[in-house]
């Protein structure tokens, strides 16, 4: 447990700081760097029998879309190509794609043993990723630097405000579970316990304005919200799923009493590029 309390401080401390101190560079650094761990973590998820080879085409793949979308730090003074929109929406067939796998489990596994198709899965799930955390840190970059710092952290305190108030909604009044051979303790009590707090959440947020120029069309930002805060929970379920098809209870140990990264950022793979997916489509700034 004290291992468990003393690395969870320390990686709040680094978020902050990677949120709050650095610049845009070392921002996109960061996000590189979460891209490779979750890559490396990844590979063995998806039948790989060394981590290398996954690991060398997300690269490869992280490359061609710098190339398709040009130099994300042109983001903050250009704004969003319509590439970069694109990338990250795609991310939306592996999301809605994996409702029938969650649901056909253990059933149905057989998908599992084409590779060729865990790859094209493990792509969409890290690419429009990464993309979707460029975009948000340079929201107003040009008159505010710290704008983007406070949306990222809001979306992603939504995904952890959800987690919370899944936890404990579900331990005290969960009965109904979700999908029992995924995920065990998962409820449909909690399932609702955590969008409301999430919900709550979102509300201060907006009362904060840590939004930023997301709260303008409050329609748009409440359903990016909701449909951010359902994904992530499928992004949960998604990775107990691959853990559970290869026999893997962490997907690594980077993190000392936590797990790998992917067990740390497997909701955040979902709800960021959903959160914008949902923002772009309903206010009609997918170009």
């Amino acid at each position: 447990m004290f291992t468990r309390i003393c690395t969870a401080v320390v990686l709040i401390v680094a978020v902050l700081a990677w949120l709050f101190k650095a610049d845009y560079a070392i921002y996109a650094m960061g996000c590189l760097f979460m891209y490779a761990v979750g890559a490396y973590e990844m590979g063995p998820l998806l039948g790989y029998k060394s981590r290398i080879p996954f690991l060398l085409i997300s690269c490869v793949c992280a490359v061609l879309s710098f190339i398709a979308v040009g130099n994300p730090g042109n983001f903050i003074n250009t704004g969003i190509p319509s590439t970069a929109q694109y990338l990250t929406v795609s991310g939306m067939i592996v999301w809605i794609g994996c409702l029938p796998l969650l649901i056909k489990y253990p059933e149905n596994t057989g998908w599992h043993k084409n590779i060729v198709l865990n790859t094209i899965i493990g792509i969409l799930l890290l690419v429009p990723f990464l993309i979707g955390l460029l975009i948000l840190r340079a929201s107003e970059y040009a008159t505010n630097n710290l704008a983007g710092s406070l949306l990222v952290l809001s979306v992603m305190a939504l995904v952890w405000c959800a987690d919370s108030g899944a936890y404990f909604t579900g331990y005290f009044l969960g009965k109904h579970k979700m999908l029992p051979n995924v995920s065990p303790k998962k409820t449909v009590e909690g399932l609702v316990g955590g969008l409301v707090t999430a919900l709550i959440g979102m509300y201060i947020f907006m009362q904060l304005g840590w939004f930023g120029q997301y709260a303008e069309n409050k329609f748009a930002l409440t359903c990016a919200c909701i449909a951010a805060i359902v994904f992530s929970v499928i992004g949960d379920l998604v990775e107990s799923m691959l853990k559970r098809i290869v026999g893997i209870k962490d997907s690594g140990k980077i993190f000392p009493g936590h797990g790998g990264m992917l067990d740390r950022i497997d909701s955040q793979l979902a709800a960021i590029p959903v959160f914008l997916t949902f923002i772009w489509l309903i206010s009609g700034e997918l170009r």
